[in-house]
């Protein structure tokens, strides 16, 4: 077979030796994280502009059938090698477990966590160094609903509560209205009328007024 990788017309990238691999992945640590993805993105980025300047020499005729296999198989063997290293990359990262399990968690449940309060739980398992699988974040999130549920009986408890003391103090209001309405009345009854004022009552104020006139006789209230 022709030699095409040394010809000067289409340059494979081939600095993937930049990156730490499944063999050397003791070079995989937690700082390298975003070097070794940056160096992934721009190989990724140099092989789809290879891609296309390799489409563009088979179209114009300058690669022939022959050489454009050729170097449609470099990139290809390039692009596996790269998408190797991303998985090798996740699967060494020190937080692929919880990334791992809250996907598997989000294949059963995608919607538990997109409501408010609960994403605030989510961010905390992306962010924080607990690491735990997918059975302990079902766990997390059924203690979730149990929170919440809890938080809604409190606040009906707590407005039925209310509204209780709202009846209590309603009613108590209306019996101390009633309470001084009737020592109001009972007031007036209980004025002590004078003889002056029983001698020029008509015989119809007398017979209204008898059972008062009656009680204030015996009480000796009458002058």
């Amino acid at each position: 077979m022709e030699d095409y990788d040394k010809e000067p017309i289409l340059a494979v990238p081939t600095n993937l030796e930049n990156i730490s691999s499944p063999a050397n992945d003791q070079q995989i640590q937690g700082n390298d994280m975003p070097a070794n993805s940056s160096i992934i993105s721009q190989l990724e980025k140099g092989l789809a502009q290879h891609a296309m300047k390799l489409q563009n020499l088979i179209q114009t005729g300058i690669l022939n059938q022959k050489q454009g296999q050729y170097y449609t198989s470099q990139l290809a063997k390039k692009s596996y090698e790269i998408e190797r290293l991303k998985q090798d990359i996740a699967k060494s990262s020190p937080r692929a477990d919880i990334f791992n399990a809250i996907e598997e968690f989000n294949m059963e449940r995608p919607e538990f966590f997109n409501t408010e309060g609960r994403s605030e739980v989510l961010d905390y398992l992306k962010n924080s160094n607990v690491n735990v699988d997918k059975d302990e974040i079902t766990q997390i999130s059924k203690m979730v609903e149990n929170i919440e549920n809890n938080a809604i009986q409190r606040y009906l408890r707590k407005q039925a509560h209310e509204k209780v003391l709202l009846n209590e103090n309603e009613a108590a209001k209306r019996k101390l209205t009633a309470n001084a309405q009737n020592s109001s009345s009972t007031g007036n009854n209980a004025r002590a009328f004078t003889r002056e004022q029983i001698g020029r009552m008509s015989g119809a104020e007398f017979t209204k007024n008898e059972p008062i006139i009656m009680e204030q006789l015996r009480k000796g209230l009458i002058r």
